[in-house]
């Protein structure tokens, strides 16, 4: 099977109908499959392209249906752009994740529209903010914060973690780490 087919088929020879249709993923999916490096198989996310990314067409979602995934997806960006602002660290699978909610999230926009689109972005920050305790000061830095501003947080939440490495001097915006 092609990429292209494996980005848009799966279980081939596997029925989901009567009339023999194959399972297919979103067309979102397209260009996120995982990358085969010898045995190794890095980047594989099951929501994406696997079981888990598979159409349902025989489902229509409702409209509340359809803001709650846009707050899922806004969320989950969230979730993912935090944690690499917090640890200055992200992989591969968080990368096409990125990309798949991002797909999502702007198909879902031109169903729901801008306004209904601002108003699901500003509840699932909020949810986001209160289920972890971010402060207004780490939202800030995390959203607006200059490149000093978000390594010295990162400096010192390092230090917080790791306290026993701060006679080192090691961590994300430390000498050596590549950044000045």
């Amino acid at each position: 099977m092609s990429e292209e087919q494996n980005n848009t088929e799966i279980a081939a020879g596997r029925s989901n109908t009567a009339d023999d249709t194959r399972e297919k993923l979103s067309e979102d999916a397209g260009g996120l499959g995982p990358m085969q490096v010898g045995a190794l198989t890095i980047g594989r996310v099951d929501e994406i392209v696997g079981e888990g990314g598979v159409e349902k067409p025989d489902f229509v979602p409702i409209g509340h249906e359809v803001h709650v995934l846009l707050k899922y997806w806004v969320t989950t960006l969230t979730d993912l752009d935090f944690d690499s602002f917090l640890y200055a660290s992200t992989g591969s699978s968080e990368w096409r994740t990125r990309a798949f909610a991002r797909r999502r999230l702007n198909r879902l926009l031109k169903v729901i529209g801008k306004e209904a689109g601002e108003k699901a972005y500003r509840e699932a920050e909020a949810e986001f903010r209160k289920r972890y305790k971010v402060s207004d000061e780490e939202w800030r830095i995390f959203t607006m914060g200059t490149e000093q501003e978000v390594r010295e947080f990162q400096d010192k939440l390092h230090r917080d973690i790791f306290p026993k490495d701060n006679e080192t001097k090691s961590g994300p915006g430390s000498e050596g780490q590549g950044r000045e």
